[in-house]
């Protein structure tokens, strides 16, 4: 069977429409791409920061430590390889949001905390995330900072709370002081103070941690802030500094792709 040289020529124009349409979206997809390698290198991403945090490199006593934050359209994520072998936390990748206590060690004239906790009404993340990592040390956690004074510097931080919402053969700093049960789900409380000599300053630890492990989901942050305050954890420590999430890196090696990240705070 012979076909109709005009209706050949308008299926070859099909063809050749569809392998340019294909061709076009992988062109665009690979254009969208972005990634960066170095300490503490950044790229936007929404409203947020994704920051290559590698505050423990140093950890690392033999090989090295990689750690690649990366954008593609909608989506954002991380990729990490050890050693194998570390002495304590290498890295916190992480999508960041609202001011760094880190980048304002001393010398703040005027009020620039991110908000006044007791002034919250709504305070809401919904992530959902694809996490591949080996059988090593890890988490998947929220990180805040509370401060006793508006002025937010490295030296006025009262509290570090994290939400560990999954992890793999790997304790908080501190001791179980409890478990919580909220609206979404059940979690052991853990407390320590952490001296840091190094930076002359020290500060309250506390890990919220999840006991049926996930990596997508939704958590009403506030819920754990009036659990602090029942518990008389706080204090004056309500100038919040920022809000992160991320994966705190020992000895795993993996990946991550964050296709759903919403923070609601007002």
């Amino acid at each position: 069977m012979r076909l109709h040289p005009f209706l050949f020529q308008f299926i070859m124009k099909t063809i050749l429409s569809f392998l340019l349409l294909i061709i076009a979206n992988f062109s665009f997809a690979q254009n969208n791409y972005q990634e960066k390698t170095e300490n503490g290198a950044t790229l936007n991403w929404q409203k947020y920061v994704i920051n290559n945090n590698k505050w423990g490199e140093h950890k690392a006593k033999k090989g090295i430590y990689s750690q690649t934050i990366f954008t593609q359209n909608t989506v954002a994520g991380w990729k990490w390889s050890t050693p194998g072998k570390s002495y304590g936390v290498l890295g916190y990748p992480e999508i960041f949001y609202g001011e760094s206590a880190w980048q304002n060690l001393t010398d703040v004239k005027t009020d620039n905390y991110f908000k006044n906790i007791n002034s919250i009404k709504t305070f809401d993340v919904t992530y959902k995330t694809t996490l591949n990592v080996n059988d090593k040390k890890y988490n998947l956690a929220f990180d805040f900072w509370l401060h006793h004074s508006p002025k937010v510097t490295l030296q006025t931080i009262g509290i570090e709370v994290m939400i560990w919402e999954d992890y793999n053969k790997f304790k908080p700093f501190g001791k179980k002081v409890g478990s919580v049960l909220t609206s979404f789900g059940q979690y052991d409380l853990y407390k320590g103070h952490l001296v840091k000599k190094e930076l002359n300053t020290s500060w309250d630890y506390i890990a919220f941690v999840r006991k049926e492990k996930r990596t997508t989901g939704k958590v009403n942050v506030l819920e754990l802030i009036d659990e602090l305050k029942k518990r008389n954890f706080i204090g004056q420590n309500i100038y919040l500094s920022s809000f992160e999430f991320g994966t705190e890196v020992l000895t795993s090696t993996g990946d991550i792709t964050i296709h759903q990240y919403d923070l609601e705070i007002e």
